[in-house]
Formats: C-alpha cells, structure tokens, sequence
C-alpha cells in the first residue's frame, strides 16, 4: 500500500514537471519575439535619399546604370553579407554594418531603431551614405579604395541627416 502512495506522488510530480516545462516553453518562444530588436523605420523613400544625394553630387539620374539592391540587417542571413562583403574587404565581417558591395551591386543597411536612436542618427543618413558610394562607383567609375571617397561620403551623409532627418 505504502509504494502505491509514493508511486502516485511521484506520477503526480512527474506530470506536473512536465506541465511546469511545457509552460515555460511556451511562454518562452511566445515573448522572445517582443524582446527581438525593433528594426528602425525609413523616414523617407529610397528615391527621395537617391534624389537628395543626386543633388549633393550635381548628377543627373542614368536610366542606363542599374540601381543596387537594398537588404536589411532585420531580414537577412549574416551569410548572405558576409559572402557579398569578404571579395571586397579581404575579409569576413563578424556582424553585419552598412555597406556597398560594388561588384553585386547591393546597399546592406543596418535597420536596428536603438543603434540609430543611440547615435542620434536615421537609417536615411546611412542609405544616403551608400548611396554615394553608388555613384561614386557606377556613375563615376571611381575606385573606393581612395580613401577622400570615404570622407565625401560622410559629408553628403551628414548634410543629409541635418537637412532631412527629424530626431
């Protein structure tokens, strides 16, 4: 009679560990997407940052250049950034940053809202930073590794941001 008892204990223990973890389980995969980074949102259109940064560099619009392809950090592989970058840089960047990857033609943006509320910054300014390496790049067939193309970059940025961006 005395084991039937502690059998029940223990079946009843059992069962309720196993409800405990279930429960905790699901709460878990249920909340981890609100603590998931919110990604910052545009202020304004890609084609307005192109037309903006069109005006800085006194460039009219080429239909005849393909215009690059956008991807953001919120939806997409780190991998994906990696493998565009590394022919570029030399090297595989351990997280994903802005970037123009010149040979595919594609404009990588960190979208993280706190990294741009952190830096009193707006996604717009970094678009129009990339942007400018575009041109620089497809327009003016200028190498990126003349570091003064860097600087022209954070200036047109910069201007940007003051002009365009509300913080």
């Amino acid at each position: 009679m005395g084991q039937k008892i502690v059998y029940q204990i223990f079946s009843f223990y059992c069962l309720l560990m196993k409800n405990l973890i279930i429960t905790i389980l699901i709460a878990f995969t249920t909340s981890t997407s609100a603590w998931a980074k919110a990604p910052a949102k545009l202020q304004h259109t890609i084609d307005f940052i192109f037309e903006k940064v069109l005006e800085k560099k006194h460039l009219d619009k080429r239909d005849d250049v393909p215009f690059p392809k956008f991807y953001f950090q919120s939806n997409t592989p780190l991998k994906q950034f990696q493998d565009a970058i590394e022919k570029q840089w030399g090297f595989r960047p351990d997280s994903f940053t802005n970037a123009f990857a010149v040979a595919n033609n594609e404009v990588y943006i960190l979208d993280d809202a706190d990294y741009y509320r952190k830096h009193s910054r707006c996604m717009d300014d970094s678009i129009a930073h990339e942007l400018t390496h575009y041109l620089q790049t497809k327009y003016q067939n200028w190498d990126l590794s003349d570091e003064s193309l860097e600087w022209e970059a954070i200036d047109i940025q910069t201007a940007f941001r003051q002009e365009n961006c509300k913080l």
